[in-house]
């Protein structure tokens, strides 16, 4: 599983599922590669508009879940100015 921040501002991430959960901090336009995360089920991920954990019990405003996770599969956040 592969997190890309194709914005212009670092990010915050978290990644969970059944067997556990991870997070930290992405820089702009960076890729961080997590191969552990392949072939996983229900994988959540999200991503705030911040360099740093988002308190707790917060919703993360760019989320998603991965139903069946696969090798080289990429999670993007990024913006579209018109």
């Amino acid at each position: 599983m592969k997190l890309f921040n194709n914005t212009p501002n670092d990010a915050y991430w978290n990644m969970s599922a059944a067997n556990g959960s991870s997070c930290g901090s992405i820089a702009a336009k960076e890729t961080l590669d997590f191969p552990e995360w392949d072939n996983q089920q229900n994988v959540q991920v999200g991503f705030y508009a911040a360099g740093k954990a988002p308190p707790p019990g917060e919703t993360a405003p760019f989320s998603v879940t991965i139903p069946q996770s696969g090798t080289g599969m990429a999670v993007t956040i990024g913006l579209y100015q018109e």
